[in-house]
């Protein structure tokens, strides 16, 4: 029962106490009255008519017609005379039921009045003793009314009482809302403050609960700044501020693994020939300022990128990673660009060159392959002699109908419509279990049906994307999790675009779609990429409010890029984390990695979040993830289990 409800019925409670008592004080005193006027009446009228009496006492006919007259006029229940000796000699009776009353009522307020009694005297001589009693009925009848008169005038009080009482109950506990709706979100893992009611008890609750999300927020800012501070100490490169090399081969394999547009792209590298010798030459702090300033611009640029990355792999040689990206030479322009404008702002052009290398990698090249391409072209382009950046655009050896590369925009626009269409869209289904190899849900990245092949969301997204349909496809994968969640007991996993956070329509859709199924609902997982969770943050807000009422689950993938903003997640009442594949892979040798992931369970932990490793390959990995304290895994181990 709500405390509105209790409250209420307490009111009517305490006016139903009152009201018993008033009636009962009420009552009795009523009764009480009433039997004193009785009891006055009864001595008044016994001594007036014996006085009448007294006056006719020579003829006995006339004393009884004298009797019966008062008795006839008086409503009396009884009148009686008896001589000296006890003899009774005239006696009039009403024995007639009281009728005025309920007969329960009589019983309850029983009115007992003492009769009148006189001596009835001829002269000196004594004639016997007169007794009457006046009938009650009449009495019950006026005690009968006043009582159904205050019954009625209490009912009208009870319900304006009841009215009054709702509308300052509810002035009285609205703040009282804001408090569950606080606790409610605490519940849910959603640690927000809200203002401070007047009403003191209310006020002191809150702000309790206040200081308890106060106190989260700050510990996770707190943590998640020195979780950052420790990867830019362990991770960074000092004097540029660029990744260090294994930080930067992790994420390029990272994303060559992952079944998204980030599986394909451009990665470029950058050299400064002759360093030792321009050490001597321009004297090592200019060569320092030089490297903050390429690596400073590095950073901006990448920043400005989603999904980009920057590192220094050795003294000489920078790299910059462009995911979801097809168009080298462009990437490749834009970086020469920069470098050789902070050489020539530094007055360096004459003494400074930058060659470099770009090509295209995908999932079908092996890294070493790639790495050797890379090299064989930018020393092509440092013999040059100038500072040129060397390509190696269409070499990638990637799938022969890889769409990307041979598929025009009109033709990849009739294709996606008769996609969508006819829903040629499925679902493919990889397991997540926990570390005791119970399953939690089956990951689903989507696939399409083209030509009777199915491309991975890697070969299709980037149309998609290109010709804003991420929407649209989001709601197809909604629509393929529900339909396959009917026919099935098991949870399933589905990635949702960044666009999906930046759109009200899609929320309200999404929202009004899981209540018509709340079964199916209740065993959904929705991720959203960690770049854009955080791109539209009050978006992602929003929507994470909307489907915590419907069961459903919602996370965040390829988590642990963006550390020190994961303070900002602590109202927003996720359920769980997938830490990249970046952070995983050789998780059992780099001890680097195990302190920044057991680290990054604590923090996950202390919100009620659950963690969860993506690309977990080997035994190995397996057995050192348990040790750190994640809760779930999925990759190619996982797969070999099942």
């Amino acid at each position: 029962m709500s405390l509105y409800k209790q409250l209420w019925l307490a009111i009517a409670l305490l006016l139903t106490v009152a009201f018993g008592s008033s009636f009962v004080v009420s009552s009795l005193s009523a009764k009480s009255y009433l039997e004193e006027q009785l009891y006055i009446k009864n001595s008044d009228n016994a001594n007036a008519l014996a006085l009448s009496l007294g006056q006719n006492c020579e003829d006995e006919m006339l004393l009884e017609l004298t009797l019966a007259a008062q008795f006839d006029t008086g409503f009396y229940q009884y009148i009686q005379l008896v001589d000296p000796e006890g003899v009774l000699v005239l006696e009039r009776r009403d024995d007639q039921p009281v009728t005025e009353a309920p007969l329960w009522f009589t019983q309850m307020l029983p009115l007992e009045v003492e009769p009148g009694v006189a001596q009835v005297s001829c002269g000196w001589t004594r004639l016997g003793t007169l007794s009457l009693e006046s009938h009650v009925r009449f009495a019950y009848r006026q005690l009968w009314d006043s009582s159904k008169k205050l019954v009625t005038y209490f009912l009208f009080a009870l319900v304006g009482s009841g009215l009054l009482g709702s509308l300052l109950l509810r002035v009285i506990t609205q703040p009282l809302g804001a408090v569950v709706e606080q606790a409610e979100a605490i519940g849910d893992r959603r640690f927000v403050t809200t203002a401070e009611p007047s009403t003191l008890e209310f006020k002191t609750v809150v702000s309790s609960m206040n200081t308890l999300s106060g106190r989260i927020r700050g510990m996770l800012e707190q943590e998640a700044a020195r979780l950052e501070q420790w990867r830019r100490d362990v991770q960074i490169d000092r004097v540029t501020g660029l990744l260090n090399r294994g930080p930067f081969f992790g994420l390029l394999n990272s994303a060559r693994e992952r079944d998204d547009t980030s599986s394909t792209g451009v990665i470029t590298m950058i050299r400064i020939p002759d360093m030792n010798k321009l050490n001597q030459s321009l004297g090592r702090a200019v060569m320092d300022t030089l490297l903050v300033r390429l690596g400073q611009t590095l950073n901006q640029m990448t920043a400005e990128k989603e999904g980009w990355a920057a590192a220094r792999l050795n003294g000489s040689d920078m790299a910059v990673l462009s995911p979801a990206t097809d168009n080298a030479t462009q990437v490749a322009q834009k970086i020469q660009d920069a470098l050789l404008t902070v050489v020539s702002d530094l007055a360096m052009s004459n003494s400074i060159r930058l060659p470099g290398a770009t090509t295209l990698y995908g999932p079908d090249e092996e890294l070493s392959s790639l790495l050797s391409r890379m090299d064989d072209i930018l020393l092509a382009s440092e013999n040059t002699g100038g500072s040129m950046m060397g390509e190696s655009i269409g070499e990638v050896h990637l799938s022969h109908d890889d769409p990307t590369t041979d598929d025009d925009d009109e033709r990849w626009k009739g294709i996606l419509d008769a996609a969508f269409a006819s829903r040629d869209f499925e679902l493919a289904f990889f397991p997540v279990s926990d570390l005791e190899g119970h399953h939690l849900h089956d990951e689903a990245p989507v696939r399409l049906l083209k030509d009777g092949e199915l491309l991975s969301a890697g070969q299709f997204l980037p149309w998609i994307n290109r010709m804003d349909r991420g929407i649209q496809l989001d709601k197809m994968v909604v629509e393929l999790a529900l339909d396959h969640l009917a026919e099935t007991e098991s949870s399933v996993g589905v990635n949702l675009s960044p666009e999906a956070t930046a759109d009200p329509e899609f929320a309200t859709w999404i929202e009004n779609r899981l209540r018509e199924k709340p079964t199916e609902a209740g065993r959904l997982w929705l991720e959203i990429p960690e770049a854009g969770a955080y791109q539209n943050l009050e978006g992602f807000r929003h929507l994470c409010q909307l489907l915590s009422p419907l069961n459903c689950r919602v996370g965040i993938e390829h988590v642990g890029h963006q550390l020190a903003k994961m303070g900002q997640l602590h109202d927003l009442g996720l359920d769980y984390v997938k830490i990249d594949t970046a952070f995983v892979r050789d998780i059992h040798t780099d001890e680097s990695n195990q302190t920044l992931l057991r680290s990054l369970c604590t923090i996950v932990h202390s919100i009620g979040l659950m963690a969860i490793a993506e690309g977990v390959r080997t035994q190995e990995e397996w057995d050192m993830l348990r040790n750190l304290g994640i809760d779930g895994a999925t990759g190619p181990a996982v797969s070999e289990r099942r």
